[in-house]
Formats: structure tokens, C-alpha cells, sequence
């Protein structure tokens, strides 16, 4: 069990293309744009086996791209230049920015969203997966070895809290911004789990206490917290790692 929990964390930092791929404009839609096998995702919630997807992406300022749209034909490139996909039709930025200069010309700084279907998404690349499976573990030992597994790949920041320790992961390929805003954050007291805060995401556990949810922020605790510690985690921990956009 915890060899198979182990290889899910292989694909660091958000999902992950299985092949070549088509993202399209909604579900069962038309061609979007495409993306080369291997790239990065960031997925939002399932729907009947769809998942919307965004990506940032980079163009030269002179091929084809406007403030709002990135033309049909453009190729899209990562931060260091190698093309990684291409418009298929205009596509509207969610996202966008001008920045500096890019092996000598400007870039296009910008975030893309459209729809997938699971079968394009490498399995266990998506992170709230593996946390339920985690805490479905038995075995403590099996289960703080996976922890610290995903940590590592997902590339978690760890801090402590008035006697917890928490490590929170972000939202890599949704914002622009490099103040960026957590996908999940883990609550640990001692080695043990003692609540899981998600950003419009849902983790399902067993033996859940107490649910939480505020907007867009979710929290689920393992043990009944004191009113104390339901202000520490929602408010303060929360908080922390809500990026400035």
C-alpha cells in the first residue's frame, strides 16, 4: 500500500498531462488550445469526469497576443522560452502581464483556462487525491512516510503554530502573481493529522469531528477543536497563506 501511496507523489507541483493534449473551451467543447505531454496543470473540481484546468504560459509580445486574447497560431512557451503548446483558436487571458525583456524581446506573462477530460491527467498527480488516501492509512509509519513524500514533491512550506506544525502547498499555474495563495494546508499536532484547509477544493476523510466552510475555504479537523484553536487555524493559519493578487 504505501509503495503505490509512494508513486502517486511522483509528479511534483500540480497535474500532469499523460500525452499530448487538447484543451478545450468547455466540456465536450471545441479545441482551445493544445499542450505538449508532460506539462503541468493546475485542476479545479471534477465534474462527471471533467476537470478545469488553467496553465501559465508564456508568449513573445510581438506573436500575435493582445491584452485580453492570445491569437490562434501563437505558440505558447514556459518561463525559460522552450514552446511547451499552441493556441488553436484566440484565447482569452484569464491573467496577463508585460514583463521584461525575453532573449531579447518582450514577454507575455499570462494564465489560460479551459476543460480536460480525466483520461488526459496522469493518475495520482491530483493532490487532494493523495491527501485522502494518506489519511486513510492505518499504519502511522506508512503514513508519515507518505506525508513527508508529498511534501518533498508538492514542495510544501513548513511552519509552526502555537504547538502545531503546518505545511501548506500552492496554487502553481492559477495566478500570475508570484504571491501566490495555498491549494492545501496540513495540520499537524505532534506526527498525527489534526485538520486539512483547502481553497475551493475538497478532501474527503473518515472520522472527521468537525467541518468548516467560509466562501471559498474549507476545513475539516480530526479531533473537536477548542474555540481557540478553530481561531488559530481559520484565522490566523488561513490566513497566512492567502497570497496579495
Amino acid at each position: 500500500m504505501l509503495t503505490a501511496l509512494l508513486a502517486l507523489c511522483f509528479w511534483a507541483t500540480g497535474q500532469i498531462l499523460e500525452e499530448n493534449a487538447a484543451i478545450l473551451s468547455e466540456i465536450q467543447g471545441d479545441k482551445l488550445f493544445e499542450l505538449n505531454q508532460g506539462e503541468k496543470l493546475y485542476s479545479y473540481t471534477q465534474d462527471d469526469g471533467w476537470y478545469k484546468v488553467s496553465k501559465e504560459v508564456f508568449v513573445y509580445e510581438d506573436e500575435q497576443v493582445d491584452e485580453e486574447y492570445i491569437m490562434a497560431g501563437t505558440e505558447l512557451r514556459n518561463k525559460e522560452g522552450d514552446v511547451i503548446g499552441k493556441a488553436v483558436t484566440n484565447v482569452e487571458v484569464s491573467d496577463g502581464r508585460i514583463e521584461d525583456v525575453f532573449r531579447g524581446k518582450n514577454k507575455f506573462k499570462a494564465v489560460i483556462e479551459g476543460y480536460v477530460f480525466k483520461t488526459k491527467i496522469a493518475d495520482g498527480t491530483i493532490e487532494e487525491d493523495i491527501v485522502e488516501q494518506l489519511l486513510t492509512l492505518k499504519n502511522r509509519t506508512e503514513q508519515q512516510a507518505g506525508f513527508k513524500k508529498l511534501f518533498k514533491e508538492y514542495q510544501y512550506e513548513e511552519r509552526k503554530f502555537e504547538g502545531f506544525t503546518v505545511f501548506a502547498s500552492r496554487e502553481v499555474n492559477r495566478s500570475i502573481y508570484d504571491d501566490k495563495s495555498f491549494r492545501v494546508i496540513l495540520v499537524f499536532r505532534g506526527e498525527s493529522p489534526y485538520a486539512v484547509v483547502t481553497n475551493k477544493h475538497v478532501v474527503k476523510a473518515e472520522k472527521v469531528k468537525l467541518e468548516w466552510e467560509d466562501d471559498d475555504y474549507r476545513a475539516i479537523y480530526f479531533s473537536k477543536p477548542t474555540a481557540k484553536q478553530a481561531e488559530l487555524v481559520q484565522d490566523k493559519i488561513l490566513y497566512t497563506y492567502v497570497g496579495l493578487e
